[in-house]
């Protein structure tokens, strides 16, 4: 015969097990509210100022302040998304391969990578050697063939 104090110690600890799932699913619901809220900013800003679009063609000469915040915007959104689970490497390494057929991009991610991001993690690490990977991929393509494809495809800003 099963002792009623074990059984009712197996209900709390399955009731504590329950409400941190449901805790933890609240806490990436939110992350994810987050993340739509900064990728709807982002769109605003570009809408806005069209040279913090990495993406643009034919962008007028600007402040190359406000591309360098375009592009450091778009590789958080990113990173975030990754973190969250919410963007896999192919998606990554998509967004990537067309941030990087722009040489201006390919230029800043060389200056602040190393700076960019403090975090030790495995994922983190691996985000960031993916981002090198497509930047030195880009960097090895023929410009003129990148951005042909590019215009061809009517890319646009994705994630």
């Amino acid at each position: 015969m099963t002792d009623l104090p074990t059984v009712v110690s197996i209900a709390a600890l399955l009731a504590v097990v329950i409400a941190l799932a449901v805790q933890q699913q609240q806490a990436r619901t939110a992350q994810m509210v987050d993340v739509r809220e900064r990728h709807f900013e982002l769109i605003k800003l570009m809408l806005d100022h069209p040279e913090l679009d990495y993406n643009a063609t034919d962008r007028p000469p600007s402040d190359e302040r406000k591309t360098a915040i375009g592009m450091s915007l778009w590789m958080a959104h990113w990173n975030t998304l990754w973190h969250i689970g919410k963007l896999d490497e192919k998606a990554l390494r998509f967004n990537l391969e067309d941030l990087f057929a722009n040489p201006e991009a390919r230029s800043w991610w060389r200056r602040v990578s190393s700076a960019w991001s403090s975090k030790g993690t495995r994922k983190e690490r691996r985000f960031l050697t993916i981002v090198g990977e497509e930047c030195e991929t880009a960097a090895r393509a023929k410009p003129s063939v990148a951005r042909r494809e590019k215009v061809n495809s009517g890319s646009g800003v994705r994630d």
